[in-house]
């Protein structure tokens, strides 16, 4: 089996695993009379969680995929932009949001104390932890893994990110349909789940061409896990806390959770950005130096530059 046929084998070993346990894990919950709401209980949501992480791993250990590409070095000389840019992008997006939600009377934030933000911060800090965890067993199956995979096999980086993004989306959708109490997405959306779920899968497509370019500009995992836990831990701190609300039926448009008009333009407009950044840094080191010379062999095309593993 040559190397590519192992890579598409692998894939959609990877999409079947990844999509289909937890969906077998609820199955098996309701199977045994167990509350798959119940997340100290629940096989669903113990597949959900460590699915992209398990599935990878056994890709890479017994599969034939092999490690180089997993991005596990930090690659910090040379990219300290990045990791910045992957600290700050949540926490940025999101004031940007509610500043502009509040001036346009769609965002309520009824208090503004220090002890209000003291218990933000104080939710921040305590779900940094966990949060980590959870998002480590995450990329190392998006951008640790399915990724580079495909980045293989597509040879436009852009529909890379999408069909990343899609499968992203995927994964999630037992999170939404079957594991998560509908009380709880009630108290976070107006929006059915009609809108919703397109809703979240135009954000988790946009969102993954800012994960994907960050991962590809890196060459590791960690600036994008670095994102991941920013923008969940600032997120659940604001909500758990109630520090903002929605005028209802806004929130389709203006709401910092990734599901809204304003955050899907914000993180396709930043994620291609990252994209022309990157291939114009690529296109200037394919060209030529002009003090080159010519030796007799013609108009020959230089030769593709081959990146380094990511």
């Amino acid at each position: 089996m040559n190397s590519k046929t192992r890579t598409i084998r692998n894939l959609i070993i990877f999409v079947v695993g990844v999509v289909g346990l937890p969906w077998l894990g609820w199955a098996l919950d309701m199977g045994r009379g167990a509350d798959p709401h119940n997340q100290q209980n629940s096989l669903g949501w113990l597949l959900f969680i460590l699915s992209p992480l398990l599935v990878s791993l056994l890709l890479r250990a017994v599969g034939g995929d092999g490690w180089k590409d997993l991005g596990i070095k930090p690659a910090l000389k040379g990219n300290g932009k990045w990791y910045a840019l992957s600290i700050l992008f949540h926490p940025v997006i999101t004031i940007a949001i509610l500043v502009a939600g509040f001036t346009l009377g769609m965002v309520l934030i009824p208090d503004l104390s220090s002890a209000k933000l003291t218990l933000v911060g104080q939710a921040i800090v305590l779900a940094i932890l966990p949060a980590l965890v959870k998002n480590i067993f995450e990329e190392f199956g998006w951008r640790g893994y399915l990724a580079p995979k495909i980045q293989l096999v597509v040879r436009n980086p852009l529909v890379g990110h999408v069909l990343v993004g899609i499968v992203w989306f995927a994964w999630h959708l037992p999170y939404y349909v079957v594991l998560l109490d509908p009380s709880t997405i009630r108290s976070v959306t107006s929006m059915g789940l009609a809108v919703f779920l397109p809703l979240t899968l135009a954000g988790l497509v946009a969102a993954a061409i800012v994960y994907g370019e960050i991962r590809l500009l890196t060459g590791s995992i960690w600036p994008a896990v670095l994102m991941h836990v920013v923008g969940n831990v600032l997120i659940g701190a604001l909500i758990e806390q109630k520090f903002f609300s929605m005028l209802g039926g806004t929130d389709v448009f203006m709401s910092p959770g990734w599901s809204s008009a304003i955050s899907i333009v914000l993180f396709a407009t930043i994620g291609l950005w990252l994209y022309r950044r990157r291939t114009k840094s690529m296109s200037a080191t394919t060209q030529p130096s002009d003090a080159a010379p010519t030796i007799g062999l013609g108009n020959v095309a230089p030769s593709a530059t081959v990146l380094p593993p990511r």
